[in-house]
């Protein structure tokens, strides 16, 4: 059987960590904490579950996420957000995995939250992330401030059943607050690589987005909450470009 390295970047998730570490353990042989150090209780509590910590100031999620990795002991990795814990179904198809490991790299399903509610239309869900993978055949890439893992060339990818629950946002306003800081950083991405804007494409880009979000991929049938999500990503792409535009 496999040995399996569960890996987590850290800032202030003393509400959140216990479950994610809990719900990793299952199926965990190490647990590894990267911390941006924290100023609540999060390392506390992740030391009272057994967790390996290591302290770095935060590099950027790609950066951290990538410094993660190297801190695993083992080849078999999976990387978690402190805010992510794990089904029954997923736990089950990750001991599947150590027993027999058939691909290099598995896709993951996400599913998040917004206030409570869970999405499950939109681009929201099915969300399907390289989160489980052999070290040596996966890089931490990705655009900021958005990371991803990526497949090396020749690296196999298969599917597991089962859910990754991502608590995404306690609130709208946790919504849009990070949204914006968000949607800043990948323009000042951009604007390094030089690319630019304009204002009809200001308008097309939003109107586009929050059409498909909210009518092509049928994010309506996720209620209110699936109009905010649409919203929200709509007003993500306007924030973005009109950042690009201003320079900023």
């Amino acid at each position: 059987m496999k040995a399996l390295s569960t890996v987590i970047i850290t800032f202030n998730e003393e509400d959140k960590i216990a479950r994610c570490i809990k719900s990793a353990s299952a199926i965990s042989d190490e647990v590894v904490l990267v911390d941006s150090f924290s100023t609540d209780r999060t390392v506390e509590i992740a030391e009272s579950l057994g967790a390996t910590i290591y302290q770095n100031e935060f590099l950027g999620f790609i950066e951290q996420r990538g410094l993660s990795i190297s801190k695993a002991s083992h080849d078999l990795v999976l990387a978690l957000d402190a805010d992510e814990y794990l089904d029954e179904e997923l736990i089950a198809e990750i001991k599947k995995v150590k027993e027999n490991a058939t691909a290099d790299c598995y896709k993951l399903n996400r599913i998040s939250s917004l206030a409570g509610h869970w999405l499950k239309w939109g681009t929201w869900y099915p969300h399907r992330i390289i989160r489980l993978f052999d070290k040596s055949k996966a890089v931490a890439s990705g655009n900021p401030p958005h990371d991803r893992i990526e497949p090396k060339v020749g690296a196999t990818v298969k599917s597991l059943k089962g859910l990754l629950r991502h608590e995404a946002y306690d609130s709208i306003e946790d919504r849009m607050k990070g949204m914006r800081k968000h949607a800043l950083t990948a323009a000042n991405h951009r604007i390094n690589l030089g690319k630019s804007s304009f204002l009809l494409k200001v308008y097309v880009k939003t109107a586009w987005k929050f059409f498909h979000e909210y009518f092509i991929r049928m994010g309506f049938l996720d209620g209110y909450y699936g109009y905010v999500a649409a919203k929200s990503c709509a007003v993500y792409i306007w924030v973005r470009e009109r950042a690009m535009i201003d320079g900023k």
